[in-house]
């Protein structure tokens, strides 16, 4: 997803350019994001370029409690700054993109050619939006600890575990109204 901003960049304050992203798939951090569908927008600042965004993708993974195969649905709306290498094209006072400048994000940033690629910046804000924990269900009753079975197949008659004294005290919160994870 790359696009060529010279025109921007040379252009006046406010010109703006509209694109649609349809089926694209991108590899960042070892998983890989497919079905990428959604609008993008470039418009031009005094220094910079706007990119706004709204994306939504697939992913597949494992159940983080029965480890079967899952498929996360994610939609995420981005707005970033990408800053050019040639600061000289948009005005006097805009600066290069420094590796010392502690705001400086090598995802954010425009190349010498005036190419924009938005796939790693688009990819960081889709990760960030997914679920600290992928389920292959919202009531997924995950592996028996002690027979390793999987609850969501093969309802065990596994004893319960007793409460782990260092926990007793939560135990009680149980009678209380607060709902258990079993």
């Amino acid at each position: 997803m790359i696009y060529n901003v010279a025109s921007l960049l040379t252009g006046s304050l406010g010109d703006s350019e509209r694109h649609e992203i349809e089926n694209e798939t991108i590899v960042i951090d070892g998983r890989t994001l497919s079905e990428i569908n959604g609008s993008i927008r470039l418009m031009r600042t005094d220094a910079t370029v706007l990119v706004s965004a709204d994306f939504e993708a697939v992913t597949h993974d494992s159940c983080g409690r029965c480890l079967e195969p899952a498929t996360v649905n994610v939609n995420v709306t981005m707005e970033e700054e990408f800053s050019p290498t040639n600061a000289s094209l948009v005005s006097s006072t805009a600066s290069r993109p420094d590796e010392e400048d502690y705001s400086y994000d090598p995802a954010l940033v425009i190349d010498e050619q005036n190419f924009l690629d938005i796939s790693l910046g688009l990819g960081q804000a889709l990760l960030s939006a997914l679920p600290i924990a992928i389920l292959c269900k919202e009531d997924c009753l995950g592996i028996c600890p002690i027979c390793t079975t999987n609850r969501n197949i093969v309802n065990c008659s596994c004893a319960k575990i007793d409460v782990d004294p260092r926990w007793a005290g939560l135990a009680g919160l149980i009678g209380k109204g607060a709902e258990s994870a079993d």
